[in-house]
């Protein structure tokens, strides 16, 4: 938070000092051996006395005088994170300031695991309902169901108040206490039912979603690349597939960010069978190349491949679309991916907070660079649109942008269906709230229905963005229904009936002239 103002501070600005004087120290080329995956630690002082070196002094005499002469008080953590956020906006669009208050949450996310009792949770008008509930964990062994309202949280009343998701979310942490105390409401009763509860580790399920979808074929779906897909990855195979039997795998990456490049190393080395064979490098100003290669030991007998990839598809899901592409392993179905091509270490910062630096750049096998065109304050960067050639049936593939799929499609969910669909899940759980009852009859659940409690709660004329969406807006109803019913796979296995990826991705897999013919010979 940021601090409060004090005129009398003769030190104010030593944060912003330190702040300005770190990235100067970085930017001058401070250079360190680190292990690219590894979080690596980077003190603020060592790298200050490098930057004193380097900036001639220039920032630390503007900083005395604006100290010693300014007109009125500063705050100070403000200041330094305004000064962070210039210098990095200077550099590309991923290297970015992390606050103390940011990085437990991104920490969370990378590890695949946090601290809470298994709910979540939209706020409808100003009261929290819960919209899914994970299945052993604590909200569920206490009972707490879909379309539950949260009314307190220890001695907090957190309906009808303005807190926040980010407060809600701290109080259901234990800090001190040995257990959380929450009181809710039913959707069919009046009264508050008080329940305690005591939150536990919670795993993010990035890679659990897997079944079989046709002859011989699995479908499996992966949302990132934190610490723990890989094993979520092998344990999703094991229940699809024989370590003996051919099983060929549609892996879904649509809408996957990325994450930990190890972990995508790891999923890549098990859809080839031979050693040592390249899956990406990467290489940067100060760090030396490292190539990241098979390692030969695959725990199934993986037939064909075909990748699923959209707009969203980036940075580790670009590097496992490239290295299938470019070995000619399988098909890249869909739209093309994000274009991020390059990769940031975190450096932990003395304040709590941490710097997320671009330290490198990763290539796919075939020596693309799949990053597109960019242009920040000062620096400009102009994508690689250059040929190149894939390994096997030397195909032509393009550098820059993306990867480009083998097989384009359109997007299923345009941008009018995303801004349709956001507020799905409150219109169901005012379904139940009017209905007074957790089972609603799917088919009322209609897109007039929909469209009225858009128009009656929150925009007028939403009927534009229904006309322009050209999906199934019903259908994707029902789903999220499913989803908060049932869970996970079977809203993913409602969706997938009709998915023209997928549709495309069976086809090709079972089409014996198609190329897969000639990559199985080769592979």
């Amino acid at each position: 938070m940021p601090s409060q103002h004090n005129p009398t501070s003769k030190h104010i600005l030593l944060p912003l000092a330190i702040a300005l004087a770190s990235a100067i120290g970085l930017l001058a080329g401070y250079k360190m051996n680190l292990n690219n995956a590894d979080i690596s630690l980077l003190k603020l002082d060592q790298v200050s006395e490098t930057s004193h070196r380097s900036s001639d002094g220039r920032i630390e005499e503007i900083l005395r005088f604006i100290e010693t002469n300014y007109v009125d008080s500063l705050d100070e953590n403000t200041i330094a994170v305004d000064a962070i956020n210039h210098i990095l906006n200077q550099l590309d669009p991923h290297s970015s300031y992390i606050t103390p208050e940011e990085l437990e949450e991104h920490n969370e996310k990378m590890e695949g695991v946090y601290t809470g009792v298994g709910i979540e949770t939209i706020k409808l008008r100003d009261t929290f309902y819960i919209t899914q509930v994970k299945e052993g964990g604590p909200a569920f062994e206490q009972g707490l169901l879909v379309g539950d309202a949260i009314i307190h949280i220890n001695d907090d009343t957190i309906s009808g108040t303005k807190t926040s998701f980010a407060k809600m979310s701290k109080l259901l942490k234990l800090k001190d206490r040995s257990h959380i105390e929450i009181g809710y409401k039913k959707v069919d009763q009046s009264e508050t039912t008080i329940v305690e509860v005591v939150p536990a580790k919670i795993t993010l399920q990035s890679a659990d979603l897997s079944y079989i979808i046709g002859d011989a074929t699995a479908y499996l779906k992966i949302s990132r690349f934190n610490s723990n897909t890989y094993e979520q990855f092998i344990k999703s195979l094991e229940r699809v597939a024989s370590k003996e039997d051919v099983i060929n795998l549609i892996i879904d990456l649509r809408d996957n960010p990325g994450g930990f490049l190890p972990e995508t190393i790891n999923i890549l080395s098990q859809l080839f069978a031979d050693k040592d064979k390249l899956l990406t490098y990467t290489e940067g100003l100060n760090r030396k190349k490292q190539e990241y290669r098979t390692t030969g030991r695959q725990f199934f007998n993986i037939g064909k491949v075909a990748v699923l990839i959209n707009e969203n598809s980036a940075s580790g899901s670009e590097i496992l679309a490239g290295a299938v592409q470019d070995w000619d392993r399988g098909f890249i179905v869909g739209q093309s991916s994000f274009g991020k091509g390059l990769v940031q270490e975190i450096f932990p910062l003395s304040n709590g907070g941490a710097l997320r630096l671009t330290v490198s750049k990763y290539y796919t096998p075939s020596g693309r660079l799949i990053q597109k065109s960019y242009d920040n304050i000062e620096k400009k960067f102009e994508a690689d649109t250059s040929d190149y050639t894939t390994m096997m049936l030397n195909r032509t593939v393009i550098g820059g942008g993306g990867v480009t799929p083998d097989i384009k499609l359109k997007d299923e969910y345009n941008m009018s269906c995303y801004a349709l669909y956001d507020y799905i899940d409150y219109y169901i759980i005012n379904e139940m709230l009017n209905s007074r009852s957790y089972e609603l009859d799917a088919n009322k659940l209609t897109e007039e229905g929909l469209i009225r409690f858009i128009n009656r709660e929150y925009v007028e004329d939403v009927e534009k963005l229904s006309d322009i969406c050209q999906a199934d807006t019903e259908r994707y109803i029902q789903a999220r229904l499913k989803r908060m019913m049932e869970g996970d796979v079977s809203y993913q296995q409602f969706l997938n009936l009709e998915d023209a990826y997928i549709t495309e991705a069976l086809d090709l897999i079972s089409n014996e002239k198609s190329t897969f013919a000639l990559l199985s010979q080769e592979n």
